[in-house]
């Protein structure tokens, strides 16, 4: 068992009534029943349970190398959490084109506690969240470091109506907190193997010397 491969599944929203934990336990449900991921641990980190304020480290993260050096305790927590995984699945909605500030804010407090590590990015909205995907491709690669597998699932809510400003049931109902079986029997049809093969390509280069 100690030889597992330790994967985060970070949930990047933080509203009251989000989907986030989920979304996050269904794609975890779903990563720990393949039989091709045995190899891995897949736990789940809440970006919301550390509480993060607004950005407030006097000095950047990739200038603190040791994580006790942090001024604030959670900050310290935030990244030691972090640097306990081999590899992370940053699980985002999309807001206004974007990932959400609280998601873009708590990865600013990071740096050395992944830096050089693989993350697969996972994104889900109305049109399945390509731009937050995007952006978030960009902030953890080019930004952090971190390496990012090509490989990056988008769940798209099922029934979008274009004459209702692609509007539809299953949004509704994500908005108000909620996700049926039918939109998750959905994803499963339309994203399951795109999110195995993903999964086995964070898994390979977790393997690899940083």
């Amino acid at each position: 068992m100690s030889n597992l491969l330790q994967i985060a599944v970070l949930i990047g929203s933080s509203r009251p009534t989000r989907i986030g934990p989920l979304v996050a336990g269904w794609l975890t449900g779903n990563l720990e029943s393949d039989e091709e991921l045995l190899d891995a641990r897949f736990s789940i980190v809440d970006v919301a349970r550390f509480d993060l304020p607004s950005f407030n480290e006097p000095v950047a993260p990739r200038a603190v190398e040791n994580l006790d050096r942090f001024t604030h305790a959670a900050t310290r927590a935030w990244n030691k959490e972090i640097a306990r995984y081999d590899g992370y699945i940053v699980l985002s909605p999309e807001y206004n084109q974007g990932i959400p500030g609280a998601l873009k804010n708590a990865l600013d407090f990071l740096h050395h506690a992944w830096a050089g590590k693989p993350a697969m990015v996972v994104t889900y909205g109305t049109f399945g969240g390509g731009q937050a995907g995007q952006q978030l491709r960009q902030v953890l690669k080019d930004g952090i470091g971190v390496r990012v597998v090509d490989i990056t699932p988008q769940l798209e809510f099922p029934g979008r109506d274009e004459r209702k400003h692609n509007s539809s049931p299953a949004l509704s109902q994500a908005l108000a907190g909620t996700v049926t079986k039918d939109t998750l029997d959905y994803w499963k049809e339309t994203n399951g193997r795109e999110i195995v093969d993903g999964a086995r390509e964070l898994l390979r280069l977790a393997k690899q010397p940083r």
